[in-house]
C-alpha cells in the first residue's frame, strides 16, 4: 500500500495583496475613498468610506455637507472634504490611510492632492477610478492603468468606489427628503421651528403625519385643539 499524496487547492490571492501588487505598494490595509453627490448643483454632499483589510469598516465612515460654496463644482467640493478629513486626523495625531481612492478622474485626483499641498500635509498614494473604462489615475505622475476586468484588485477598487457612491447618494436622499418634509410644513402658517420639529420627530414622515387624526396631532407637545384642526385640514389638501 502507499499513501496518496495530498492535493492542495491552489491558494487564492487576497484582493488587498493583489491591489498592492497592481499599483506597486505594500498591501494597503487601510483604504479611504471619497465621492461627491449632488442634484444639478443642489444638495451637494460628500462621503468617505474606510476599508480595513479589504472589508468595510463602517465605524470609520464619514459624510459631509459642503460648507465653502454653493453650486456645482466637484473639484472644489473634493478639495474641501479631503482637507477637512485629513486636517482633522492631523489634529488628532491619527495615522493616515495607506491609500486614498477618489471616485473620478484626473481633475478629482488633482483636487485631492491640492488639499494636501495647501495644508502642508504629506499625502499617501492617491488614485482615482474613472468610471468610463475603470481607469486608475495616479497622483504621482505614473501612466494610467487599466487592469483586466477579472482582476481581484480591480474588483476591490470597484467595491470600495461603489460603497462610497451608495453612502453619498443615501445622504443626499436623506437631505432631500428632510427638505421636502420641512417645505410642506413651511407652507402652513402658525407653526414655529420648535413645534415643526416636534411634529416631524413624533410622526417621522409626512405620510404618517397626513394620516394622523386631530386627537393624535394633539399628542405632540405644543399642539392644541385649534392648531390640530387647522393643520389636519391643511394636510388633507396637500
Amino acid at each position: 500500500t502507499f499513501a496518496r499524496p495530498e492535493i492542495k487547492a491552489p491558494s487564492k490571492e487576497s484582493p488587498v495583496i493583489a491591489l498592492g501588487r497592481a499599483i506597486h505598494l505594500p498591501p494597503p490595509q487601510h483604504i479611504e475613498c471619497f465621492d461627491i453627490s449632488h442634484i444639478s448643483g443642489t444638495f451637494v454632499v460628500a462621503s468617505m468610506v474606510h476599508f480595513t483589510n479589504g472589508l468595510p469598516d463602517k465605524a470609520q465612515y464619514r459624510r459631509y455637507k459642503i460648507r465653502t460654496f454653493i453650486g456645482n463644482d466637484d473639484y472644489r467640493a473634493m478639495q474641501e472634504v479631503v482637507s477637512r478629513r485629513y486636517m482633522r486626523l492631523k489634529g488628532e495625531n491619527s495615522p493616515l490611510p495607506n491609500l486614498i481612492v477618489i471616485d473620478g478622474g484626473k481633475g478629482q485626483v488633482n483636487a485631492a492632492m491640492t488639499a494636501f499641498l495647501a495644508n502642508d500635509l504629506t499625502p499617501p498614494v492617491i488614485i482615482g477610478l474613472a468610471k468610463k473604462r475603470e481607469t486608475i489615475i495616479f497622483s504621482d505622475g505614473r501612466p494610467e492603468l487599466n487592469l483586466p476586468l477579472e482582476n481581484p484588485a480591480l474588483h476591490l477598487l470597484q467595491r470600495i468606489r461603489d460603497e462610497a457612491h451608495r453612502f453619498a447618494n443615501a445622504f443626499n436622499a436623506d437631505l432631500r427628503s428632510k427638505k421636502i418634509r420641512e417645505s410642506i410644513l413651511d407652507d402652513f402658517t402658525g407653526l414655529g421651528p420648535v413645534r415643526k420639529d416636534a411634529l416631524l420627530k413624533h410622526f417621522k414622515t409626512i405620510a404618517h403625519l397626513k394620516k394622523a387624526s386631530c386627537e393624535e396631532l394633539q399628542e405632540v407637545p405644543g399642539i392644541g385643539p385649534k392648531i390640530a384642526q387647522e393643520l389636519h385640514d391643511f394636510l388633507q389638501r396637500q
